[in-house]
């Protein structure tokens, strides 16, 4: 291969490429599961690409909703500690949502003293990005600044050109799948590039609709103006926003197993009634409404405040799940208006 920064993959050899990619790692994609696209183990089944981004984020694969932290042993009074190695793992199809989501993250498990099963699942992951040329209805990621399109957090990334896909490296590990794998290339002809450029503008129109997203400022206005008793009344308190949001991270730790056994990390929502509950049965904030203005907070305050970045990328997960019909974005476009 010669020198140059974008190739080109016909359609029906990237099937051959993610095979030979699979020999040597996990490779995860969207798949079909129950007629709903999913990230899952791909074991040559046909790839979800066309249809909208899965319900279930694939930063599910960083922040598992269960995983084993260690497994101890007693022995004769003594403790033993085993941890299971983090695999070599590649997830393709990763939207630029969810690499701004993975950044969000990054800067709350990575930062100060690093959380280390994060940090190794990381260290051992390849990402290949999908640029978004079609997004949802519900998406608001263009206003958010974390889509459609993917710029930084990739290893490499491709864009669905409909006779096959723009590839570019944005790694060395990238670079060395692009040698590795080189049969599978051609140089990208320069429309290939003006191609791209158009697909994305074209969806960064379909979200204009949606308009910019309100400044800090506004958006604390916002939250101390809401009506939060009757948002309360809407809210299900499921907890299924926080489920599906690529950034939500509340976890609880238990030990499961004496004297042998394993200490589990559970994903948790402060959504739910028994998150900030306190072994006295005392409840801080006992109420749907004011658990869901501390939701926003943490999104649109806290998270800011350690990250730089706020705790929503757009991907409109939240308002696909919720029981109660309550789409997130409207929230702040009733409440600034």
């Amino acid at each position: 291969m010669t020198s140059t920064t974008a190739f080109f993959l016909r359609r029906e050899d990237l099937i051959h490429l993610l095979e030979e990619l699979s020999g040597t790692v996990e490779v995860v994609a969207p798949v079909l599961v129950w007629d709903e696209a999913a990230f899952a183990t791909w074991r040559g089944e046909a790839l979800a690409l066309d249809d909208k981004n899965p319900l279930a984020s694939p930063v599910e694969f960083f922040l598992p909703k269960k995983e084993v932290l260690f497994r101890y042993v007693q022995y004769s009074g003594r403790y033993t500690f085993s941890e299971d190695p983090p695999k070599a793992r590649l997830i393709f199809g990763m939207r630029a949502c969810d690499l701004r989501a993975l950044k969000v993250i990054d800067g709350i498990f990575g930062a100060d003293l690093s959380d280390l099963p994060y940090a190794s699942k990381r260290r051992s992951t390849i990402i290949v990005a999908l640029n978004c040329t079609s997004p949802g209805e519900g998406c608001f990621c263009r206003s958010m600044g974390s889509g459609p399109v993917a710029e930084e957090g990739y290893d490499l990334l491709l864009t669905d050109l409909g006779r096959g896909y723009l590839v570019e490296a944005g790694s060395p590990a990238g670079v060395y799948i692009l040698r590795a794998h080189h049969r599978h290339f051609e140089e990208a002809d320069p429309e290939d590039i003006k191609e791209k450029g158009r697909l994305l503008a074209l969806a960064e129109e379909k979200m204009i609709k949606r308009g910019p997203f309100p400044n800090p400022e506004k958006i604390r206005e916002a939250i101390d103006g809401a009506d939060w008793e009757e948002a309360g009344r809407r809210c299900l308190a499921c907890g299924g926003c926080s489920f599906v949001c690529p950034v939500c991270h509340c976890f609880s730790v238990l030990d499961q197993g004496v004297p042998d056994g394993e200490r589990l990390r559970c994903r948790d929502s402060c959504i739910l009634s028994g998150f900030s509950r306190m072994t006295s049965g005392a409840n801080p904030r006992p109420d749907p409404g004011e658990r869901l203005r501390h939701w926003y907070l943490d999104k649109f305050l806290y998270i800011p405040e350690k990250t730089g970045l706020f705790g929503c990328v757009g991907c409109g997960r939240c308002s696909r799940v919720c029981l109660g019909e309550a789409d997130r974005w409207s929230f702040f476009k009733e409440a600034t208006e």
